[in-house]
């Protein structure tokens, strides 16, 4: 039989406290899935919706749904945010903006775009 691989020291980036370690393996993620409901709203029920003949408030249906979609998406892009604060990604972007810098990963040399000087 081999013999245990040996302990990450502590500064290794891949260690247990590690965003990318194996207690981030452990956070889930899994209600990210939510996002995917407003693509079915828009575009996966779009064949049944077309065929709707009601004109609630003289609006054609498909055009409400589609106004409705927007409020759908609002709510479950709100729910994902707090369930991501709930699981610590707040916590996880902290620690990697500031182990950037407050320039940013490429600091000021550089720096591109239209406030950028040379």
């Amino acid at each position: 039989m081999a013999a245990p691989p040996p302990a990450a020291p502590p500064d290794n980036p891949t260690g247990p406290t590690s965003p990318t370690g194996p207690a981030a393996g452990r956070r889930s993620l899994s209600h990210r899935w939510l996002l995917v409901l407003p693509f079915g709203w828009q575009v996966g029920l779009v064949p049944v919706v077309n065929d709707v003949d009601i004109a609630p408030l003289h609006v054609p249906f498909p055009m409400l749904w589609q106004l409705l979609g927007i409020v759908v998406t609002s709510i479950v892009i709100a729910v994902v945010f707090r369930l991501d604060r709930r699981a610590g990604v707040d916590r996880e972007e902290a620690e990697f903006l500031a182990s950037t810098g407050p320039d940013g990963p490429a600091g000021p040399a550089g720096a591109t775009g239209p406030g950028a000087t040379r």
